[in-house]
């Protein structure tokens, strides 16, 4: 190994970005931004697209640069934290872009395995001699 070359190293963490596109863009020009937005992510062979999802259609909750709605794409991955300056950079020069919100990630605990088990029913022998006034012990509460 070469002393002289210094060797970059990445933490990789988990990342998920909604991106709103302008509902009146072409196809091919929402995939092209998904596209440029995964090379971002993933170049250098550094950071990983775990999700990546098209919503379509939705409805704004507020009107963002007089549309009403937009196209809404997810997406989830791992990289490193320097690439996410680049992404927002990147979705803000866009002209189609509407809005692009990126948030670290938390990972989500393992669901905890419970036992279950059957409930236990008491034997028909032991009913016999059951009797509501056994449970009657308040006497404060009877209006008698």
């Amino acid at each position: 190994m070469d002393p002289y070359v210094q060797r970059e190293e990445f933490i990789l963490n988990k990342y998920e970005t909604i991106i709103i596109i302008d509902p009146n863009s072409e196809k091919e020009v929402v995939d092209k931004i998904v596209s440029d937005v995964i090379g971002i992510i993933s170049d250098d062979g550094v950071g990983t697209i775990t999700k990546n999802e098209n919503w379509g259609k939705k409805k704004l909750a507020y009107e963002i640069k007089g549309n009403k709605e937009g196209i809404y794409v997810l997406i989830d991955y791992e990289t490193a934290s320097q690439k996410i300056q680049r992404l927002e950079r990147y979705c803000s020069l866009s002209e189609i872009v509407l809005k692009c919100m990126t948030v670290r990630a938390e990972e989500l605990p393992e669901p905890r395995q419970r036992e279950i088990t059957k409930p236990t029913f008491a034997d028909d022998d032991e009913d016999d001699d059951f009797d509501i006034r056994d449970f009657d012990d308040d006497d404060e509460d009877d209006d008698d």
